[in-house]
């Protein structure tokens, strides 16, 4: 159940984008407020650092795991919106193959994480598939902005 919801955010991402177009991706509701680019851009960026703390977690005993943070300079919001989902999505799957691959035991491992302490792998997925979740809700408080907008 997992593993589908992670696998289902690409889809839900390219259905939320569907009808703009590359202007309507870039516009910011607010001027510290991301577009929808740079939302797409952190779900790729974030995406291999999240399977890496999964990768650790399997390969050491209680890893101490940092919070990790957005690196808005890591986004390249030259591209297309459907080009930062693809990659997003390729980097996804390996991820789902990654998690889909493992016994129950390692689903069960631990890590002390910085800021939410001692938690099982499975957590730190439905950590991640939470912060697919925010990120798709900040992606549709942008969409109803620029509803209003075009109003």
């Amino acid at each position: 159940m997992l593993i589908e919801a992670l696998s289902g955010t690409p889809k839900d991402l390219r259905r939320l984008i569907k009808p703009l177009d590359d202007a309507g991706a870039l516009a910011t509701p607010a001027a510290n407020a991301w577009c929808i680019k740079e939302v797409i851009a952190h779900l790729g960026y974030i995406e291999p650092r999240f399977r890496a703390r999964f990768e650790r977690i399997v390969a050491e005993d209680n890893p101490n795991v940092p919070w990790m943070g957005p690196d808005e300079t890591a986004h390249d919001l030259a591209q297309p919106a459907s080009a930062l989902i693809d990659a997003f999505a390729s980097e996804r799957e390996k991820t789902a193959s990654y998690l889909g691959a493992l016994t129950q035991a390692q689903w069960l491992r631990v890590c002390t994480h910085e800021t939410f302490g001692v938690t099982r792998l499975r957590k730190q997925v439905e950590i991640l598939i939470g912060h697919d979740n925010e990120h798709l809700a900040q992606i549709v408080g942008v969409r109803e902005w620029l509803d209003i907008q075009k109003k």
